[in-house]
């Protein structure tokens, strides 16, 4: 839903952590669904911000050049400063100066959901000014994936998701045992 979309990134763009005193929200990733939902996500910035031409762009395996899209995003002197990821920058991409994380998909696997996280995780001294290192990030979750997490500790990793019920049903099934 482009309104959707269009409130995410206003979010992002005036509670995004910032650098360069505060004038540039700093290196973002943006996790969507699928390709059609990142290009949409960019159309909208795009049609948004229309004066920040190459802020934004996609990272996935839909695109050819995609290596080198990594290579600028990880690169703090170079554009995009956010970069809209289908499983592609999900894990094993070392970018320090990542401080904003939006979780714009339902993550069902606990470990890819960590790793998601990890983007966010690296230090990175002076990020913010000289003596000003990075000392925290933000994580705008849009697919509730902290309170699936809280209900679903281990994720669901294809085998069967508990309902509530059925939690609920279990939960007193133990307790019954336990106090027999």
């Amino acid at each position: 839903n482009r309104d959707t979309i269009r409130q995410v990134l206003n979010i992002l763009m005036t509670d995004g952590i910032k650098i360069e005193y505060g004038e540039k929200v700093g290196k973002t990733i943006i996790f969507a669904k699928n390709h059609l939902h990142a290009e949409k996500i960019l159309e909208v910035f795009n049609s948004e911000y229309p004066h920040l031409n190459g802020f934004a762009n996609v990272i996935d395996n839909k695109i050819n050049y995609a290596q080198s899209l990594i290579d600028e995003f990880s690169d703090p002197k170079k554009l995009p400063q956010i970069a809209i990821s289908v499983d592609m920058l999900d894990t094993g991409i070392d970018v320090p100066e990542v401080l904003n994380l939006v979780l714009f998909k339902k993550v069902m696997s606990k470990a890819k959901f960590w790793q998601m996280i990890g983007r966010g995780t690296r230090l990175c001294p002076d990020l913010l000014g000289v003596g000003m290192d990075k000392e925290k990030f933000l994580i705008f979750d849009y697919g509730n994936n902290f309170d699936f997490f809280r209900l679903n500790p281990k994720g669901y990793e294809g085998g069967k998701l508990e309902t509530l019920t059925e939690k609920l049903f279990n939960i007193k099934v133990s307790i019954e045992k336990e106090l027999q």
